[in-house]
Order: structure tokens, then C-alpha cells, then sequence
């Protein structure tokens, strides 16, 4: 799955996206994979605070 370049809109959602993975590429690829899952079932086109919270990866290396 490719996510569109212009998916990270919001700065809250990109804010999570930095907390949840503390610049780990390895939780960030693994975050993104579900992010796009997360998306695609639900039909939204942008990430979104919510949403980032809302992958099972950030309720397992849990959020700062």
C-alpha cells in the first residue's frame, strides 16, 4: 500500500506520529503500515490525531 504524499496535513497528526515512534524508522514503518490500514477501512484521507492513537502499534509501544 503507498500512501499519498500529501497525508500529513495536520500538525497534530504528525505531531503524534513523532511521539508515538521517538524517531524509530523501524515503530515508524510499522505505525505508517497501520495508519494506511486504519484509512483505508474507514474511508478518510488524511491523518489525524485520532487516528494515529487509534493504531494497535502506539497501544503496544504505548505514546509519550
Amino acid at each position: 500500500m503507498r500512501l499519498p504524499e500529501d497525508l500529513l496535513t495536520d500538525a497534530e497528526g504528525v505531531a503524534a506520529i513523532i511521539r508515538a515512534t521517538g524517531g524509530n524508522f523501524r515503530l515508524l514503518d510499522r505505525l505508517l503500515i497501520q495508519v494506511g490500514r486504519i484509512l483505508e477501512l474507514n474511508g478518510l484521507g488524511g491523518v489525524t490525531h485520532e487516528v494515529v492513537e487509534a493504531t494497535p502499534v502506539v497501544l503496544v509501544i504505548g505514546a509519550a
